[in-house]
């Protein structure tokens, strides 16, 4: 009896196999999907952690610009300083082509351009819109106004200042500090000394002898230069001013 059945039952055995075949496949595919859904989206996490760590990066490279640029500007603002003593090459040019320009003649302060520039270190600056005081500023102004009126305003422009661009002594003890540090122990040992020589006479750069303040700042002047030779003439004791 059953086995007279079994020719009935083949084609719904086949049946069935079939179809289990087709659960398995679809299966299959189902967990393909799943394994490219889930690679696909560990590829956008990827991405988008690359796209975090970059944007990071970007913003500490400026953040780490912009403070060692603030830095490096405060740093070259700290820094800067200003000259304190001593004319400038550039503004002793002037003051010196101005000079010798106006001040020719018996109104002549220095000997030399050489001279002129050399004396010129040793002046405190000042500023340009000095008329009085012991200064750069001041002696080049006067160098200036001595177109007009030399005989006014040349010793004014000169080394010792001539009453308007500082006492003459002070003039003098600047310029002695400068060119020659040894003459006196301070300003104020200068300063007692030049009060004892006769300031009489008006100074010039003719003034190469006797016993006056002028032949000294003649001197002085030329020690600039040559401090070897007229450093010597500059004090109480100067041979050539006596």
């Amino acid at each position: 009896m059953i086995t007279s059945n079994y020719p009935a039952l083949l084609p719904a055995l086949l049946a069935a196999l079939a179809l289990g075949a087709c659960a398995k496949g679809e299966e299959g595919d189902t967990d393909s999907a799943g394994q490219t859904t889930t690679a696909t989206v560990a590829t956008t996490a990827t991405t988008q952690g690359e796209e975090g760590t970059s944007g990071g990066t970007s913003h500490v490279s400026h953040g780490g610009t912009d403070s060692t640029a603030a830095a490096t500007t405060g740093g070259m603002t700290s820094t800067t300083a200003e000259p304190t003593t001593g004319g400038g090459s550039d503004l002793c040019e002037a003051y010196c082509d101005g000079i010798s320009v106006n001040c020719s003649g018996v109104h002549t302060q220095y000997g030399s351009p050489a001279t002129c520039m050399a004396s010129c270190a040793g002046f405190l600056p000042g500023t340009p819109a000095d008329t009085g005081g012991n200064t750069l500023g001041c002696r080049t102004y006067h160098a200036g106004a001595a177109k007009d009126m030399p005989e006014v305003h040349c010793t004014h422009a000169g080394p010792g200042g001539g009453g308007a661009c500082g006492a003459n002594c002070d003039g003098f003890c600047t310029l002695a500090a400068h060119a020659c540090p040894e003459a006196w122990a301070d300003e104020a040992a200068c300063q007692t000394a030049c009060a004892t020589f006769a300031p009489e006479e008006s100074y010039d750069a003719t003034d190469v002898g006797g016993n006056t303040f002028a032949c000294r700042l003649y001197h002085l002047t030329a020690a600039a230069l040559d401090p070897a030779t007229h450093c010597a003439h500059i004090k109480g004791d100067s041979v050539p001013c006596k």
